[in-house]
């Protein structure tokens, strides 16, 4: 008789007490030794990791301010978005695979780098790349890409090693020469350590330096998002304004001119003031994951793991005097959290950071309003025959379309209602199905015949079409070229695109305004609709989220991160698209 122990491990089982008393102090003798053989190689990894792509957390020891922006970023969001994460993964499923590792680059660039697989869940990442855009992504750079898809390689190095930025190393070199801020660039010596110079790389203030990410063409030449390439030809590179200039100035999305201050604090001491560059870059996502995990907040990692953070029911009031009063003594708790103490702890690092999310949700906010301006109402038509009218929503940016970047996720839509003086409504448009989806065609309940299609949807929202084998197109919410052959895969298209731009299996039929533009909203209601209970009451709302729930109904099979349904997913989505604007219109019929 034998017992296994490991893999191509036994022992000869020994008779009595003694030999099954031995025999357990060999299985914890193993299991002891090979789960701290584990932990030692993944603090390990993590020290081999930070000596190459140091954290941000390490950077904002000496640069606070551009880490308190950043930390609550869209970049710093980048890699952590679940909806990011299944977006990839559904598309490899869709395409066999032949996708890659194409998200990632541009989403963690540090991930490629390290040559992270793109499938796996962040809450197996390095924390460095978890950090997605994080500082070591723009400021570790020493070469001008263009429009490269993300394809970036990152200069390794510890962080005593060179850093790149737009200057040079002119007010480091001042301050370290003059002694007035007590560091050290030894990485071997005790104190405050920081790099040992700055290098000059003038392209971070260039558009061409955003465009390496922020203009996205597949390999067979699909092009997916063209922010870069719409601000070239717009009118503010005719006049010399940067992307830097809208997205890193005093106000989210529009010039404004920049703060001034030290780049650096260390202790009591600071760098001499200098123009300082703005850190949050606001974008129309938010964030749908536990407020434990993101914002970044070192006390937080500090304090738990990410899956420990999961676990924290902050909507069931752990933490709060309200719910810790009228605790049952059999009430129980994950491991992690079975202290009161460690409950209002994390309780008090979490209102940190819902009150940095409701900063954050009025920066987007100043944003797209920024982006999209809700204009005139004209009255085209008001008596027996029936109501018409238009609204006019207006790009209000001279640097590139609204929407831009991933436009087929992107939702802006007027929300209209009609009623009479009765309350009744004559007519709807912009509402939701039960799904929290638009009634368009890519309604389920549309699809279904459970609900109408709204005919009427002002919408901005780009359509992807792709073409099938008999020469007809097709709409799709995820597009992906379908070959003759069996097998759906990315290919290189076999032909020129230079006039066509796009290649002929797929397209993306664009809605967005361009810059400077305008769009007109179209309403009637027939006569029959009519209460004769006027007068009429329209009101109009301009919202905006950053995708639509059929979105996420297309790539449920492949599941979400963090454990999160697609139904937890999709309310989030919801509960944090914005209002942008809203006016009242009487119609008085004669």
């Amino acid at each position: 008789m034998q017992i296994k122990l490991l893999p191509n491990f036994t022992i000869a089982t020994l008779g009595g007490a003694v030999g099954f008393l031995t025999i357990c102090m060999l299985i914890v003798s193993v299991i002891s030794t090979t789960s701290e053989a584990a932990e030692a190689e993944e603090e390990h990894a993590a020290l081999f990791a930070e000596s190459r792509f140091p954290s941000a957390g390490t950077c904002g020891t000496c640069h606070p301010k551009q880490y308190e922006e950043w930390r609550v970023s869209q970049h710093s969001y980048a890699q952590l978005s679940p909806v990011y994460l299944s977006l990839s993964n559904k598309i490899n499923e869709l395409a066999n695979g032949s996708n890659g590792d194409f998200c990632l680059r541009c989403h963690s660039p540090v991930g490629a780098n390290l040559g992270e697989s793109p499938y796996i869940s962040n809450l197996e990442r390095h924390p460095t790349s978890r950090e997605g855009i994080t500082c070591v992504v723009c400021h570790r750079l020493n070469k001008s890409y263009n429009k490269v898809s993300g394809r970036l390689a990152l200069v390794e190095g510890g962080l005593t090693e060179p850093v790149f930025g737009p200057k040079g190393n002119e007010i480091q070199a001042r301050a370290l020469a003059e002694g007035s801020i007590k560091v050290t660039t030894d990485p071997e010596e005790s104190g405050r350590k920081i790099h040992k110079e700055v290098k000059q790389f003038a392209t971070l203030s260039d558009p061409v330096f955003c465009g390496a990410c922020h203009d996205v063409t597949l390999f067979n030449g699909f092009r997916l998002e063209e922010a870069y390439s719409e601000y070239r030809v717009s009118p503010a590179a005719a006049e010399g304004i940067t992307c830097q200039d809208c997205h890193m100035g005093k106000e989210q999305g529009r010039v404004s001119g920049y703060e001034e201050g030290p780049a650096a604090v260390v202790g009591s001491d600071s760098s001499e003031p200098r123009k300082l560059t703005n850190h949050f870059f606001a974008g129309p996502d938010y964030p749908v994951v536990h407020p434990g995990i993101f914002p970044h907040n070192i006390e937080a990692q500090e304090m738990a793991t990410l899956e420990e953070w999961l676990q924290y029911d902050y909507q069931a009031g752990w933490g709060t005097d309200e719910f810790e009063d009228e605790l049952d003594d059999d009430t129980g708790f994950p491991e992690r959290w079975e202290s009161s103490d460690d409950r209002y702890d994390a309780r008090d690092i979490l209102v940190e950071q819902f009150e940095l999310l409701e900063w954050a949700k009025k920066q987007r906010l100043t944003l797209l309003r920024n982006g999209y301006i809700l204009g005139e109402i004209v009255i085209e038509k008001a008596d027996q025959d029936g109501i018409a009218f238009k609204v006019q929503v207006k790009n209000g940016t001279n640097g590139h379309n609204a929407p831009t970047g991933f436009t087929g996720e992107r939702l802006v839509w007027l929300d209209v209602t009609v009623t009479d003086s009765a309350g009744k409504i004559v007519l709807r448009s912009g509402d939701r199905d039960k799904n929290g989806d638009l009634r368009d065609g890519h309604s389920a309940y549309v699809h279904a015949g459970e609900t109408e299609l709204d005919q009427q949807l002002f919408s901005l929202q780009s359509i992807f079409v792709t073409q099938n084998a008999r020469g007809g197109e097709l709409e799709h919410v995820i597009p992906i070229p379908y070959p003759t052959t069996s097998l759906p895969r990315v290919l290189p298209s076999t032909r020129s695109l230079v006039f066509s731009g796009e290649p002929t299996t797929e397209r993306n039929h664009k809605k967005g305004i361009e810059p400077n533009g305008e769009r007109w909203g179209e309403y009637s209601i027939p006569a029959k609709a009519l209460t004769g209970k006027g007068p009429y009451k329209a009101s109009i709302k301009l919202r905006a989220q950053p995708a639509p729930v059929n979105l996420l109904v297309s790539m449920q099979s492949v599941g979400f991160d963090y454990g999160l349904t697609p139904r937890q997913a999709g309310d989030a989505l919801i509960a944090g698209s914005q209002l942008l604007w809203e006016k009242e219109l009487i119609l008085s019929i004669k």
